[in-house]
């Protein structure tokens, strides 16, 4: 079969190669065989579905590949001989079927027509180079036949077409050209088959008629091509009826299967033989292998145009063909001078494009991208260069020799510069094109005019020490014309600014801006450069900084802060999208300042190392090269950030109780007992599983749980219930595609679990509760009818005590005005108490009254006392705002002992005017606090008294008590003794009242 089609897009060869030469040996091949899961290692056939999985034909049934595993077709075990997708619709023949078709993988397969191994017949069970046309009709071909099955069941036609006698195998290939009209190509010519007549007929062009077809792909309106099996390749105007031959394939190999292709814009032919595949290029028509093998045999190639990947069905295996790494490209050392440790120690780029490298030898190497590498010597043995800086065209090189000048690739050593043999230089550079200032290791910075090279002095005054006892490691000019220092500095920060008025170099730590010395990411610097506003990166051991021109610090990364692999910050730019890209002892890492996150990029994502501590250089178009062992990588910083994947994940597959059940519906209703469930799932991306990550969280939580590069999710122990569960995909650059995979699982709850048993035992209980109150309730009812009735009997007997006592003291009172001949007194006495009278007997009649009635009889009452103890006392009744004493019930004639007891006891023997305050507060809801307080002489003093002296007996206090307790047990009166000092100054009582 030839590469259908519906791949003719733009192609994955596109990141191949301008230059087709390179193109095999940028692509990497992955084999994949049975001991990978692979069910068989001969494949037969691959195909492609929309959303991105592969079907594979083996002799040992049909399977669907998402790239971690390979899924069984359960109804389909046996040897699949062809296969074909067509708008997601799987059509296959099978040995032990027959021709079938799948309208989704896990189907259960619909049997078109059946294998009939018991006639004598051998086309009967032969169904292969299927073909479906337009109006769903299913061609295939066996032996002697070529024919055709209707999908819906209904009988086709078959047409005889070769008596073929030794029964080999027919190379059989279908165009559908215009509806209606069916080509079918064979190894022993080629036949027409026209709807509107139902005959097929072979060809009308005798050219065309007999030619031995193996191949064919129409690849536009008007051209066909056509390869055959003495390897021609033919191209045929559909138009003009013109034929034409096309080149051929080295030695004429048999083109095996065609298709097109695009390639940087331009029609390209994809071409493969039974070992090699090729891209043909229309330009200058020839051939340019791509791959090739000894050991297999090619039986398909197609494209997959999303994931940019190639693929080849073998008899020893399937075939993954890709680019692996199209963000960074290598270009290493010739062979012969690769060597191991050798590293490219520091890099310019001059401005016709070309870049210079150095390593720790004399040799200078420079790489061009047109002609590769060539190399260029230092005129002295035993040179170790140190760096490479860049003065306009020129390049000089620093060693520990002294400083080398090179210009066209002349080298010429800068003996003028007069430098002690014993002084290495770390560093070179040229100032504003009028000195050259040179940094030896240890040694103060010498300064040189340029390019005249003559010394000048007094430029630089710091002191020895400050050379002696610091390492500085790097000297740069910054954009503003700064001159910077960085190294490490055991006493202070190695962080230092020249100062062109004081003529020395000044430690940024000493800036009072930079006093908090925690900004800095340690005392280490290695090196230094610029950002596109002006700034300055420094990298050390532990991070980097970032800092104002002026040498005020901005911004620290440290290195354990931000889960950096490594603390050994060598080199570090600035992207043209603000990016801080930095390089470590275990890969490259790149800082977004926008999401706050470092990414690292390591040999997964292409370097050949990660060891990256050596040459760095961001180039003039924004992409950056690091220097590696025997060689330079080249790293797109914008493609290597973009996401590999495809912006697709699928549910592949399901496993309950360990069993693999047969669909991939992502709404799952689970069984009683299946509580273990397995998810297989997949981004189809078919990129290293090393740079793709998963992650999931349940439904209304925030917090992802990260799988890591395992695309499958284990739930375990499952609990009755509704879970919904949202799994996401992202790449290792912490890119997270916008596709997600939504999963709904449902665990029904055993019956005793369930609703419905709860509402029966809801119910049963309920009737329980309710026949045992009832019962309850009755013998409740009749016990409380009893103390009701033993209640009611004590508190009448208690006011039948209190109201006859009261009249006692009220009379006596009178008798006292008659006796001392108070007529008006006694008459307005008596016109009170009659008040007082109708209040106690209208009061009596009522177990509970409203708080304003009972402290209008107790105002009475209080009048009556003033007035017969001649006014020797004043009172005073407060309450709350928040009390309302008509809304609230109290026990009537509850007060009125206990004012009667302190005007008797404490208020009547004072020495002045005595004082008595009722004070009504509401401690909560339920509870009513009354304080009866007089400032009389104390119970003590009150007590010292013959009771002989007395003529008042109150019995009020005692009754109201027992009243009290009658009525709530959490009412309580409580009697407290005031003092001033160690006088005693009157008495309250407390009356918690638990309210009616």
């Amino acid at each position: 079969m030839s590469i259908k089609s519906s791949v003719n897009c733009i192609l994955v060869l596109l990141c191949l190669l301008p230059c087709f030469g390179k193109a095999q040996n940028q692509l990497k091949d992955e084999i994949i065989r049975f001991d990978e899961g692979l069910p068989s290692d001969f494949v037969r056939q691959v195909a492609l579905s929309k959303n991105g999985y592969l079907y594979l034909a083996t002799r040992r049934g049909l399977s669907q590949y998402d790239g971690y595993r390979f899924l069984e077709q359960p109804a389909a075990l046996t040897n699949i001989t062809s296969l074909l997708v067509k708008d997601d619709v799987i059509y296959y023949h099978d040995v032990y079927n027959g021709l079938c078709v799948l309208k989704n993988f896990y189907d259960k397969p619909s049997v078109i027509t059946t294998n009939k191994y018991h006639d004598t017949d051998p086309n009967n069970d032969h169904f292969e180079n299927i073909f479906v046309d337009s109006e769903d009709r299913i061609w295939c071909t066996d032996f002697n036949n070529i024919k055709y099955f209707n999908r819906d069941g209904t009988k086709g036609k078959v047409f005889f077409v070769d008596k073929n006698p030794d029964k080999i195998k027919r190379y059989v290939t279908f165009l559908e050209l215009q509806k209606g009209v069916v080509w079918a190509l064979t190894n022993r010519g080629m036949f027409i088959w026209q709807k509107q007549t139902g005959k097929l007929i072979p060809q009308s062009n005798a050219k065309l008629r007999n030619l031995e077809y193996r191949a064919a792909l129409q690849i536009n309106k008007e051209e066909v091509l056509f390869s055959t099996l003495n390897g021609r390749l033919i191209k045929y105007n559909l138009v003009s009826k013109q034929i034409s031959d096309m080149p051929s394939l080295p030695d004429n190999r048999t083109i095996v299967g065609i298709g097109k292709v695009t390639v940087g814009g331009q029609p390209q032919t994809l071409l493969y033989s039974d070992q090699s595949v090729y891209l043909l290029s229309e330009t200058d028509l020839k051939p340019k292998l791509l791959y090739s093998t000894e050991r297999q045999i090619i039986n398909e190639v197609i494209v997959n145009n999303e994931t940019k990947i190639i693929w080849i069905a073998t008899n020893k295996g399937l075939v993954k063909l890709f680019n692996p790494y199209s963000s960074i490209s290598n270009a290493m050392l010739p062979l012969d001078s690769q060597r191991p440790g050798n590293m490219i120690l520091d890099i310019v780029e001059l401005p016709n494009g070309e870049i210079y490298t150095c390593g720790r030898d004399n040799v200078l190497w420079i790489y061009n991208k047109t002609s590769g590498w060539r190399k260029l010597m230092l005129p002295e043995k035993d040179v170790k260069c140190e760096s490479l800086s860049l003065a306009g065209n020129k390049i000089l090189v620093s060693t520990n020799v002294g400083v080398f000048c090179v210009e066209d690739e002349n080298v010429k050593k800068l003996v003028a510069l007069a430098l002690p043999p014993k002084w290495p230089i770390k560093k070179s550079i040229v100032y504003q094109d009028k000195q050259l200032w040179v940094l030896p290791a240890g040694q103060p910075v010498q300064v040189y005019k340029w390019p005249s090279l003559e010394k000048e002095n007094g430029f630089v005054t710091n002191d020895n020490q400050f050379w002696s006892d610091n390492l500085w490691n790097d000297i740069y000019i910054n954009a503003d014309g700064k001159i910077w220092l960085v190294g490490w500095m055991p006493k202070d920060f190695g962080l230092a600014i020249y100062n062109e008025s004081k003529k020395a170099f000044l430690e940024v730590s000493k800036l009072k801006e930079n006093a908090d010395h925690s900004q800095f990411c340690g005392d280490y610097y290695n090196r230094i450069s610029t950002t596109t506003n002006g700034d300055v990166l420094v990298s050390g051991y532990g991070g980097w900084n970032l800092l104002d021109a002026n040498g005020v610090i901005k911004k620290m990364l440290n290195t354990q802060t931000y889960d950096v692999a490594n603390d050994r910050v060598e080199g570090i730019a600035e992207d043209n999208n603000g990016k801080v890209w930095f390089a470590t002892e275990e890969g490259l890492n790149v800082y977004n300042n926008n999401t706050d996150k470092v990414i690292r990029i390591s040999q997964i994502d292409g370097l050949p190392g990660d060891d990256l501590i050596y040459g760095f250089k961001k180039l003039r178009n924004g992409n950056l090269v690091v220097g590696v062992e025997n060689g330079l990588s080249f790293i797109d910083v914008n493609k290597i950030v973009r996401s590999q994947l495809v912006n697709k994940l699928e549910l592949c597959g399901i496993k309950v109780n360990g069993k693999t059940i047969n669909t991939n519906n992502p709404d799952i209703e689970l069984k009683k007992g299946e509580t273990e469930l397995e998810l297989l799932f997949s981004s189809l991306t078919f990129i290293d599983k090393r740079k793709i990550i998963y992650r999931y969280k349940f439904k209304d939580e925030t917090k992802w749980i990260y799988l890591g590069n395992k695309a499958e999710l284990s739930l375990r122990h499952l609990a009755p219930g509704d879970y919904h569960l949202q799994i996401e995909v992202g790449d290792n650059m912490e890119n997270w595609q916008s596709k997600d995979l939504v999963v709904k699982v449902y665990l029904p709850a055993p019956f005793y679990k369930t609703q419905w048993f709860l509402f029966l035992m809801f119910g049963l209980i309920i009737l329980g509760i309710v026949y045992v109150y009832r019962y309850l309730f009755q013998q409740h009812k009749i016990e409380e009818q009893y103390r009701r009735k033993l209640k009611d009997a004590e508190m009448q007997a208690l006011r039948s005590q209190m109201n006859p006592h009261f009249m006692f003291n009220t009379l006596n009172s009178i008798n006292s005005f008659i006796i001392e001949h108070k007529i008006e007194e006694a008459s307005e006495y008596l016109t009170t108490f009659s008040k007082l009278m109708r209040n106690i007997l209208d009061n009596s009649k009522h177990t509970a009254i409203s708080l304003d009635k009972e402290l209008d009889t107790l105002k009475l009452y209080l009048n009556l006392e003033a007035a017969r103890l001649e006014h020797c006392f004043d009172y005073s009744i407060k309450f709350n705002k928040d009390i309302h004493p008509e809304s609230l019930r109290v026990p009537p004639l509850i007060l009125q002992p206990f004012a009667e007891n302190a005007i008797w006891h404490g208020l009547r023997n004072k020495d002045g005017k005595g004082l008595l305050e009722i004070i009504i507060e509401q401690t909560n809801e339920s509870i009513l606090h009354i304080t009866i307080k007089d400032n009389g002489i104390g119970r003590a003093a009150a007590g010292s008294f013959m009771a002989s002296q007395f003529k008042h007996k109150s019995y009020g206090v005692d009754i109201t008590s027992s009243r009290l307790k009658l009525l709530s047990s959490d009412s309580q009166i409580v009697t407290e003794d005031l003092y001033d000092g160690d006088k005693a100054v009157g008495t309250a009582v407390h009356i918690y009242l638990n309210m009616i």
